[in-house]
């Protein structure tokens, strides 16, 4: 079992952040000890991580939080979970080809500017 301190070294986020996750609900299956602390075990650290890159992505509070009240239900909310990391990975496939989209449109008004560039340096010559 590991303490808060040690949870947030392990998966690179402040102790505030996993209180944070905590106090919204996104830890319910989180142990706490005698004296009320935190205690993570090795499994808790993949669903820390797992709410970092999804927060990071766009995946709100409330929809992390319905996750992990599924998960406490057990391996009937299986096929629910999976729609929903399914969802978000559809979401998240849209918006990398967006971006990569918009890339390729600013690399070629980026080659037309730099054209533009070097023939008006020329042009002085």
């Amino acid at each position: 079992m590991l303490t808060i301190k040690r949870a947030a070294e392990r998966v690179s986020v402040s102790p505030s952040t996993i209180r944070y996750y905590d106090d919204e609900g996104l830890l319910p299956f989180v142990e706490r000890n005698q004296n009320g602390y935190r205690m993570f075990k090795e499994e808790d650290l993949f669903w820390l991580e797992m709410i970092g890159c999804m927060r990071a992505t766009g995946m709100s509070i409330e929809t992390l939080r319905h996750v992990a009240q599924l998960h406490m239900e057990g391996p009937s909310t299986l096929e629910e979970r999976v729609r929903i990391f399914k969802d978000h990975q559809t979401k998240l496939k849209m918006q990398k080809k967006n971006i990569d989209d918009a890339l390729d449109k600013l690399e070629t008004k980026m080659n037309i500017l730099e054209s533009y560039r070097t023939s008006m340096i020329n042009s002085q010559d």
